[in-house]
């Protein structure tokens, strides 16, 4: 069939639309992939291009004490790590996610660094998008507040990556601790100063 200039126009018969379809789709999944496969590579090696992502920096927060064996904060590089060791911090606990591919690379990278400083390294990891009382986020917490407990007079520094989200609820869940701690020995005192009457 010629149109009104002279050219052939083809018309698709009902047959051919699942082979043009198909095609349409396969090119697609094909440049998805060829797309993909960069933004897949800098995940994984997320680690490496950390360091110079300084607008993530920015965002990070500071390093703080919550309590006087407790320290908390963002992502610690080389530098942290061993000014921590300095100041005689002997273990980190982490809330990174192993099933993330990005935080799997730096887990990976504070691994060495803290094997090569002797620091023990425990990863309770908490789930950024979910509320501190979900399943996962809620058994990190009970782990982490075990380990405190367990260990009173070890120095310890907490983080996530940005130092901010996850390491907050720890801290809220540190100071409700303490909250209750305290008022429970208000109110033994108040007990016992009543029973020597």
């Amino acid at each position: 069939m010629l149109s009104k200039e002279g050219h052939v126009v083809r018309r698709f018969l009902p047959a051919e639309l699942p082979q043009r379809v198909g095609g349409i789709a396969l090119r697609l999944l094909l440049m998805l992939v060829v797309l993909a496969a960069p933004v897949y590579v800098f995940l994984s090696n997320f680690a490496t291009f950390e360091p110079y992502l300084y607008p993530l920096h920015l965002l990070q927060g500071n390093v703080r004490k919550v309590t006087p064996d407790v320290i908390v904060g963002p992502y610690p590089d080389y530098g942290l790590i061993s000014d921590l060791h300095e100041r005689g911090v002997h273990t980190i606990i982490s809330l990174l996610d192993e099933n993330l591919i990005y935080e799997r690379s730096l887990i990976e990278r504070e691994d060495l660094y803290t094997e090569q400083m002797g620091i023990k390294e425990y990863n309770f990891p908490m789930d950024s998008s979910q509320p501190p009382n979900s399943r996962i986020n809620a058994a990190a917490l009970r782990h982490i507040v075990a380990y405190i407990g367990s260990h009173p007079d070890t120095k310890i520094y907490i983080h996530c990556y940005l130092g901010k989200h996850r390491v907050g609820d720890v801290v809220r869940m540190l100071q409700t601790q303490h909250r209750k701690e305290t008022q429970s020995g208000d109110r033994l005192r108040r007990e016992g100063s009543m029973v020597g009457r």
